[in-house]
């Protein structure tokens, strides 16, 4: 008896537990499903998703552009680069144009402001700062409404580039590709820039204290001196509350990390031509010592050929940033250099700016390093052509050797100067004659701590 029960509640739970199923199957929102999450954890446990391009490792780098107004480009992860092209009607360019409007107006107060109370060496930084940023902000609204012809470019160098010859070899050999050697460096960068922005923010913070004891100020708030005592152009005509103080603070930071990004783009696009080099750089290394036929040294010369044409064309298309950053990038080294000799009026400024220079001088040598990596890559095939044995010597193994022996494929800054590992000593053996200048001819700026007038 109890069996027959025991088989009949088994039978009423099966018959519900179906029941369930179909009803949870016949889903009230038929366009509605659930995410596939076998498949992504099937993608984080095989190989990575990249396929190479730099089209798809250099997303990540426009999209912190993008947070700071710079390259207003849309689709910028779409898998199909015919797909990411410059929009006109679009939030990324209304925010774009936003900002040029609002950082024209703050940049004109400021510079009106300096010349007004007269230029010294640290009023002149300041203002060379904000033209600066903004013209360069203005550079990569153009580069953004062309950025599909740079696409195009890397594309047709990348036809080649990606073959099986080379991919399967580019993962045996190296442990990362690419898109993540562009992000490490990237990602390392920023997070620098981050705690720079920080300490900015903590060292103001505490000079505020400084100037409101000497000052003796009782009549306004802490924070309203603050606001007042960083950005005296605007707040003159506009009253502090949070609206307004946000907006300042969203110009500043875009102001700010323009002139980090800059470094960081050249890096970009200079290690995407560097990794091609290094590519048949590899290709030429696995095969050392074995005979190939005329069309293997045929198939190689085309390949190089076609990067030294992607290589010249970011010569041209982007040599003027190389050439504004190497400017800008000298000049505030040497004028941080000048006013690390004055006395700060609290700790934590000095470690600000000590910390500041420090970044600059890093983000400047990896720059140059990794530009000028361009040329030292397209020079490395030449002790292997040059170490063929001469039976097997051909004409296009001969006309490789000469273009590889040329050296002529390297980005440099509109043809005044060349990005080659000589272009770092000799920059710094000019700053040492400016610095020298400088502490010679120019006198130091006053304190700004001790300066008790509002505007």
């Amino acid at each position: 008896m109890s069996l027959s029960v025991d088989m009949k509640l088994l039978t009423l739970t099966s018959r519900r537990a179906a029941t369930a199923v179909a009803i949870a199957n016949e889903s009230f929102f038929p366009n509605f499903h659930l995410p596939q999450w076998s498949k992504w954890l099937g993608r984080l446990k095989g190989k990575s998703t990249f396929d190479g391009s730099f089209h798809q490792a250099v997303a990540p780098v426009l999209f912190v552009g993008q947070c700071f107004t710079l390259m207003p480009v849309v689709e910028i992860f779409s898998r199909n680069p015919r797909n990411t092209r410059f929009k006109l009607l679009s939030v990324r360019f209304a925010y774009t144009a936003i900002y040029l409007i609002a950082a024209g107006f703050y940049s004109i107060l400021a510079c009106r402001r300096f010349i007004l109370r007269g230029l010294n060496v640290s009023s002149f930084a300041d203002m060379f700062y904000l033209m600066f940023n903004y013209i360069i902000t203005v550079l990569f609204l153009l580069i953004a409404i062309h950025w599909q012809k740079v696409l195009k470019e890397f594309a047709n160098c990348e036809r080649l580039m990606l073959k099986d010859a080379y991919t399967k070899l580019t993962e045996r050999v190296t442990r990362f590709n690419l898109a993540w050697r562009i992000r490490m460096v990237i990602a390392g960068i920023m997070v620098l820039a981050f705690f720079e922005d920080f300490l900015n923010f903590y060292s103001a913070y505490q000079d505020n204290y400084v100037q409101m004891d000497y000052c003796n100020r009782t009549e306004i708030s802490f924070w309203e001196n603050f606001y007042i005592r960083d950005h005296p152009q605007v707040f003159q005509y506009v009253p502090v509350n949070i609206g307004s103080i946000l907006f300042v603070e969203w110009i500043n930071r875009c102001l700010r990390y323009t002139w980090t990004y800059l470094d960081l783009f050249i890096i970009s696009f200079s290690y995407a031509a560097q990794f091609r080099y290094t590519q048949i750089y590899q290709r030429l290394v696995s095969v050392e010592g074995t005979h190939y036929p005329t069309t293997f040294w045929r198939e190689i010369r085309t390949d190089y050929v076609a990067v030294s044409q992607l290589v010249a064309f970011l010569d041209e298309q982007f040599g003027h940033l190389i050439l504004l950053s190497c400017a800008n990038d000298m000049y505030f080294i040497a004028t941080q250099l000048f006013n690390g000799f004055q006395r700060r009026p609290a700790f934590m400024t000095m470690v600000y700016f000590w910390y500041s220079l420090a970044l600059l001088i890093f983000r400047t040598l990896c720059m140059l390093y990794i530009g000028s990596g361009v040329h030292v890559a397209s020079m490395s095939p030449l002790n292997i052509l040059r170490n063929v044995p001469s039976k097997y010597w051909g004409l296009d193994l001969q006309r490789l050797t000469d273009d590889v022996a040329s050296g002529e494929n390297t980005l440099s800054g509109k043809k005044f100067f060349y990005l080659k590992r000589q272009i770092i000593l000799a920059m710094a053996g000019t700053l040492v004659t400016y610095e020298l200048v400088l502490m010679d001819q120019v006198k130091q700026a006053p304190d700004p701590t001790t300066d008790c007038s509002f505007y």
